[in-house]
């Protein structure tokens, strides 16, 4: 069974990433906080989303693996291309090295698209 589960994520690893445009992020707040997070999009497949975030962020202390939620995808250009999605945190991990230092990187797996409001 692990086996398996450890294919499965070899799998999600191996699908084409796509670089993120300039100024394309990834917003979300928590229930019964008014905070609103934003984080720079790092890439994305049709699967999920990579984000980053400092290593010294508060956010780190509030998240999980295996934790779901809701974040508003940005995408910056001629006109602003707002996507709302249901995610969940796949992984938590340290960039490639000398990528992105001082930084973790936050997988997202998309479970579904939601409407905008």
């Amino acid at each position: 069974m692990e086996k398996e589960n450890n294919s499965e994520n070899e799998d999600l690893r191996t699908q084409l990433r796509t670089a993120a445009a300039d100024g394309a992020s990834v917003e979300f707040t928590f229930p019964g906080s008014v905070m609103v997070y934003q984080f720079p999009l790092r890439d994305w497949t049709y699967t999920g989303l990579g984000i980053l975030a400092r290593q010294d962020s508060k956010i780190l202390d509030h998240i999980q693996e295996g934790q779901i939620f809701s974040v508003t995808l940005r995408r910056e250009g001629i006109r602003l291309s707002l996507e709302a999605y249901r995610v969940e945190i796949r992984h938590i991990s340290d960039p490639e090295q000398g990528r992105h230092p001082g930084h973790k990187v936050i997988g997202l797996s998309i479970l579904e698209k939601e409407a905008v409001l």
